[in-house]
């Protein structure tokens, strides 16, 4: 789900009194240019106000709907506190509530001119677009019974344990000669899998990596549906670039991680993470300088801590990833980790 476009066609429907009722405010009253309404356990029946604009800010007068990050709030955050539930989870009932799915794509019905004029204006925004993409969609489980269920050395002489690689559902397709690495989105559902090809050393042309079965990885934090619990009670999460970084630090017990796919961070992703609500700790390889993450971290709201382990005292070997070797991780957590933002 695309946040953003999400939060226009609430607007644009004029679904936010239906939000604000189905979340049980009361007194909703339209006023020029925002909803006012009291809270669902409160007796002020003016306490909330949602304005219409393209963030639909929402302000509670007597709740702190960030608690105590000071961060800025809207309608998908007043329905988080009052459910109790996480951001993403939030989404899933004000789909619900405004009866579109999920995975709706909001493109779906443009014509193309639009969709390239609307392309082209990303692109020109400086956007993380890419652009042979579709959109995010669940796929049938039923794919993962193709693949055999077996863990594999090759992973574990790479520290990532077998207990973790079962956790994963790392498996082995045979047609390919790939261990195959499911995708799931942040609610669980598999939405692509990714094959590493099962060869040490690769021939020319040939693709370390690719996805067996296609997805939008610009949407995806690898890892989230099972490490959500641990990066909200540590207040912190590692961010990796490579699916690997995630099942090397769960197999060292660092279970508060994610990775984004690769070194360029989507607005999605970025959107994810920022709603985490947690410091943020990006260890990108060596090959990316400190002015990229500089750079990336300023596409980050205020308020949002952003560190980076920078490898300045060149601990890490050439082509070796932050999460490679569990002692030289600890090494460039304790002396190599300095705050960008």
């Amino acid at each position: 789900m695309d946040i953003q476009n999400l939060k226009e066609y609430i607007l644009e429907n004029e679904k936010i009194p239906t939000v604000l009722e189905e979340l049980g405010c009361h007194h909703i009253k339209h006023k020029d240019g925002y909803y006012c309404c009291g809270n669902p356990d409160g007796d002020n029946n003016a306490a909330i106000s949602v304005y219409e604009n393209e963030y639909l800010t929402c302000i509670d007068y007597t709740r702190d709907l960030s608690h105590g990050k000071n961060s800025n709030t809207d309608i998908l955050s007043l329905v988080e506190f009052f459910k109790q539930c996480s951001f993403f989870e939030a989404i899933k009932i004000v789909c619900d509530w405004i009866e579109i799915d999920y995975y709706h794509d909001f493109d779906e019905d443009l014509p193309e001119s639009i969709k390239l004029t609307k392309l082209i204006m990303e692109m020109r925004q400086g956007n993380d677009v890419i652009t042979d993409e579709k959109p995010l969609k669940p796929i049938s489980e039923q794919i993962l019974q193709y693949y055999n269920k077996y863990v594999n050395d090759m992973f574990g002489n790479d520290n990532i344990d077998y207990a973790t690689q079962k956790l994963f559902e790392i498996g082995y397709d045979e047609e390919s000669n790939r261990i195959t690495i499911p995708i799931r989105d942040e609610l669980g559902n598999l939405v692509g899998v990714k094959g590493r090809l099962f060869a040490k050393d690769l021939k020319e042309n040939e693709l370390k990596y690719l996805y067996i079965e296609p997805c939008c990885r610009s949407q995806i934090l690898f890892g989230l549906n099972n490490t959500y619990q641990y990066i909200k009670e540590q207040g912190k999460v590692y961010v990796g670039e490579a699916e690997k970084s995630c099942l090397q630090l769960w197999s060292m017990g660092i279970y508060n991680s994610v990775a984004t796919s690769g070194k360029k961070v989507s607005n999605s992703q970025i959107e994810k993470l920022t709603r985490l609500c947690v410091d943020i700790v990006f260890l990108f390889d060596k090959d990316v300088a400190k002015d990229e993450i500089s750079e990336l971290s300023s596409r980050f709201v205020d308020g949002v801590n952003i560190y980076a382990v920078i490898d300045d005292k060149n601990i890490l070997a050439d082509k070796e990833s932050p999460t490679d070797n569990p002692e030289k991780f600890k090494q460039l957590v304790e002396n190599c980790m300095c705050k960008i933002k």
